[in-house]
């Protein structure tokens, strides 16, 4: 069986998580509403995956990046069954206004209260955008724990000869 793997963005502005709609004349999923995501390419860390996909679908970049863990699940793609692994991140964005790509034809910034008004998202991007809520609201809105010292964004490279405490 084929195996894809994806990179999945879940972003919060305050009190709401960002949700993009795959424009109708797309192959896979038309219509449905989703957290920005897309495939890896050959060769390309799951990480950098999610910060071109990002860009791509919405023009924001990846500042800060937390595991929410790796799903799969099976899926009849183009007729043919295929075995998708979800690699889930709760992302810190840049600001600035969100320019979507051709496979998207909206976007709403929805608060957590309201998901359920959005009948086209699946119970498996509701499952992934629970998780980053509780371990947003766990590390706290930035996504630093209380008392603990901040590290640098998973995408900072130390500076030559620093050391790391």
């Amino acid at each position: 069986m084929p195996e894809r793997t994806i990179a999945r963005a879940v972003v919060f502005r305050g009190d709401r998580v960002l949700l993009v709609r795959r424009s109708p004349d797309q192959r896979i999923a038309p219509g449905v509403w989703q957290c920005p995501a897309g495939k890896q390419e050959p060769g390309e860390a799951i990480e950098q995956t999610l910060a071109r996909e990002l860009h791509e679908e919405t023009a924001l970049d990846v500042l800060e990046a937390t595991p929410l863990g790796v799903t799969s699940t099976e899926f009849v793609t183009e007729g043919v069954p295929t075995t998708w692994h979800q690699h889930s991140y709760l992302v810190t964005a840049s600001e600035g206004n969100i320019v979507l790509s051709s496979e998207h034809c909206d976007y709403r910034w929805v608060p957590l209260d309201k998901l359920d008004d959005f009948t086209e998202l699946t119970e498996w991007v509701r499952a992934v955008i629970g998780r980053a809520a509780i371990t947003r609201r766990r590390l706290g809105v930035d996504g630093t724990p209380a008392g603990e010292k901040r590290q640098p964004p998973m995408f900072e490279q130390p500076e030559p000869g620093a050391t790391q405490s």
